[in-house]
């Protein structure tokens, strides 16, 4: 069930109790401070320049006292389900985007110590001057095949 339908659900259902609940009609008032903490009041509350309010509607007052609370704590209920799985598949988004990052960097660095240990051909690094570039015996290739081995192992490179 996406945020949308949800959301119209918990509005159908509260509609529904509200109206089959009463005979006398009452408005409900929604007011939103600047924390972000939402309120409802059959009275209009005192309104900061900051804080929004929004007449819901004239609905006849529940049968059951604390009907109002109730709807009131299942829509919050149903707002941090909401909010704790949209955090939840934001963490799996992150940690997907992470592994493809370390799949990445393991094949790159597999690459390199293959070349490193395997090529023929002409190696060279970087010097310390611009420009510079230092042939790569066999002996250095070794040594940076391995410095790479261990970065993976830090890594934790399958």
């Amino acid at each position: 069930m996406n945020k949308l339908t949800a959301l119209q659900h918990l509005f159908f259902v509260i509609t529904g109790v509200l109206v089959f609940s009463g005979a006398a009609n009452t408005a409900l008032y929604k007011s939103v401070d600047e924390h972000g903490n939402i309120t409802y009041s059959d009275k209009p509350p005192m309104t900061p320049k900051n804080e929004q309010t929004t007449k819901m509607r004239d609905v006849p007052p529940p049968g059951d006292p604390d009907a109002a609370k109730k709807l009131v704590k299942e829509e919050t209920e149903l707002q941090q389900r909401m909010e704790n799985r949209e955090a939840n598949e934001n963490e799996a988004a992150e940690e997907r985007q992470r592994q493809a990052d370390l799949n990445r960097f393991c094949s790159d660095a597999r690459t390199n110590i293959n070349q490193y240990r395997h090529s023929t051909g002409r190696i060279y690094r970087a010097g310390e001057n611009p420009g510079e570039r230092i042939l790569m015996d066999s002996a250095m290739r070794e040594q940076e095949a391995q410095r790479i081995e261990e970065e993976m192992k830090k890594a934790g490179c399958p």
